[in-house]
């Protein structure tokens, strides 16, 4: 509710006209706040301005797409269900994680990805105008020709480096990674 000085009719016309405009700028101002610091482009800047740590251990694909989810996670670092929720976000919804804790401060964590993705095959090539023309690569019977890759990590060297990065200090993981079980 605004504060009027006078209350009379000029400043209530005033105000009502820049009411609505101001409503709206409101409501983008608070979709920003609630959606920038998960924008893809944010992961882009801090990866390559390597404002993170983990902008040395990541792939920078597998940056963009869970850095909000790995943040969000490791607000208390070392928790299973900090693990779990990145692990999820970078395999898939499908990863089964096992933890084992042998020793003090000794953590096992056996990981089996089963999660793919897939990507159309895409060729690119400039037309008449000077433009840039992207077309779906078909084979000889028409079908679209795709590829398909094990989603997140790909290797467990790169896996630890980006759990290293994250495991709090006087714990000794070891990570075992099983990718297309």
């Amino acid at each position: 509710m605004p504060q009027y000085f006078k209350g009379d009719d000029q400043e209530l016309k005033m105000v009502a006209s820049a009411t609505p405009i101001l409503v709206q700028a409101s409501a983008q101002k608070d979709t920003f706040y609630n959606e920038a610091y998960i924008a893809q482009p944010l992961g882009d800047l801090i990866y390559n301005s390597e404002r993170s740590p983990l902008a040395n251990a990541i792939d920078p694909i597998i940056y963009r797409e869970t850095f909000p989810e790995i943040f969000d996670a490791f607000v208390v670092s070392g928790t299973f269900e900090s693990y779990l929720s990145v692990f999820r976000k970078i395999f898939g919804d499908d990863v089964v994680v096992l933890f084992v804790i042998s020793a003090p401060g000794k953590l096992q964590i056996d990981i089996e990805s089963t999660g793919t993705e897939t990507s159309p095959f895409v060729a690119r090539y400039i037309d008449e105008s000077d433009s840039y023309v992207f077309d779906d690569v078909v084979d000889e019977v028409g079908d679209f020709i795709a590829f398909q890759t094990v989603k997140g990590f790909t290797a467990q060297y790169e896996l630890e480096q980006m759990l290293f990065e994250l495991v709090p200090a006087g714990i000794f993981t070891e990570i075992n990674l099983t990718i297309g079980v």
